[in-house]
Parts: C-alpha cells; sequence; structure tokens
C-alpha cells in the first residue's frame, strides 16, 4: 500500500507570506505598533505555533496582549487573503497527488492548524477535501507539533505502522514531529525555511518527488 500524508498546509501551497501579512494587519488593527518584517518572521518560523510567537514577542515587548485572541484574528483575515488571492500548489505537489491516486494509495493531510485554515486553503486550490482518506487538525488533537501527537493519531485512524511511512514537511518543528513518531521524513522547505534546520531528515528537496519513495511495496508516504 502507498499512502501520501502531507505534513502542513505550507507542503501544499507556499502561505508563509499571506501568514506574514494577517499577522502584521492583526496587530494593525488592535492598535499594536508591532511590524514583523520578512526576516524578523523567518527566524519565528523555527519553532511552530502562531499563539506562541505573539505571547514570546509580547513578552520581549513588555506588552500583555491576549495571544488566542490575537492569533484568531490573524487567522480570520488569513482565511480572507486565502479567498482573494491566486493560490497555488508548490512544486511536485500535484503530481505526487496524482501519483498516490493512480497507485490506488492513499492521501492524508496532518497539520495542527485549524480546521477553518485547511477548508479555506483546499478552497482556494480548488481541491476538495475528500482529496484526503483523512485530514487531522487542530481540533483534533491536543498537542501541537513537534509533539508527534498529529502524527500518531494518524497512524492509528489509517491503521498503519510508522515503518511504513514517509512524510513530507515544509518546518523543522513539523520535521521534529515525524521523526518522533518513527517516520521517515523529506523536507521542501518553505520561502522563509532555512534548509540546513532539517536535522535527521531522509532528503531536502525543492520540487517535491516522491517516486522513487514509492516504488517499493507497503511503503506510505506522508
Amino acid at each position: 500500500m502507498n499512502t501520501l500524508f502531507f505534513g502542513s498546509i505550507g507542503t501544499l501551497a507556499e502561505t508563509s507570506a499571506l501568514q506574514l501579512e494577517a499577522f502584521n494587519s492583526a496587530f494593525a488593527e488592535t492598535g499594536l505598533n508591532w511590524y514583523w518584517s520578512a526576516d524578523d518572521y523567518r527566524e519565528m518560523l523555527v519553532n511552530a505555533g502562531g499563539t506562541q510567537r505573539i505571547a514570546a514577542y509580547a513578552k520581549s515587548q513588555n506588552v500583555s496582549v491576549d495571544s488566542v485572541a490575537l492569533h484568531a484574528l490573524k487567522s480570520k483575515l488569513y482565511q480572507q487573503l486565502l479567498q482573494s488571492r491566486e493560490i497555488e500548489f508548490r512544486p511536485g505537489v500535484a503530481h505526487a497527488i496524482d501519483h498516490i491516486k493512480s497507485k490506488g494509495g492513499k492521501l492524508a493531510l496532518v497539520t495542527s492548524t485549524s480546521h477553518a485554515n485547511v477548508t479555506q486553503l483546499l478552497s482556494a486550490l480548488k481541491i476538495p477535501e475528500t482529496t484526503f482518506d483523512l485530514v487531522v487538525h487542530k481540533g483534533l488533537i491536543k498537542a501541537g507539533k513537534p509533539d508527534p501527537e498529529a502524527y500518531l493519531y494518524a497512524l492509528k485512524a489509517l491503521n498503519l505502522t510508522a515503518d511504513s511511512v514517509l512524510a513530507v514537511e515544509d518546518n523543522p518543528d513539523g520535521a521534529k514531529a515525524v521523526l518522533q513518531s518513527g517516520m521517515q521524513c523529506i523536507a521542501t522547505p518553505g520561502s522563509f525555511h532555512d534548509a540546513s534546520n532539517f536535522d535527521g531528515v531522509s532528503e531536502v528537496q525543492t520540487t517535491l518527488d516522491v517516486s522513487r519513495y514509492i516504488k517499493h511495496e507497503n511503503l506510505a508516504v506522508a
């Protein structure tokens, strides 16, 4: 069986610039005199979790904010941006999906973002959620990445073993979650991620190519 799990919405489409734009818009709307540059955001993305980024930044600025509410506003603005912009698959992704489907394999999206973010991105990409046999999102798990909970949930739900899965991740914390779950990992770093931060992955790719990994019987690609 060949099964492909994408590790985040960022593995499907390049979303970091839109995420950054939404953060800065949220800051402006709430009267915060904050502005994150591309370089600032690149450093922050080493660790996953938008709410945690806001909380850490507020602490560094000695400012008290409701990081959960602020992140919720950011997510709302991000979803609006997805509706108004032209969104495309990252290189190789559409081919990988078609390839797995042609082999009769399974697809899953294993994220720790909200279901609303997933739904909006898939809508922008013009693919139904039913393209995936399983979608793991924030509402189904308690811990975000690098905790491996999302991947362990997916393995259990699809009745797979870790050694049968190859995961694709675009960020270091996601890759750590894959490796902690016992799966093999390919990294496809987003434009805001440094490829050197992906210790332990099998390969770093700019264009996703899973063909040589899925040609072997009983290999699942995540």
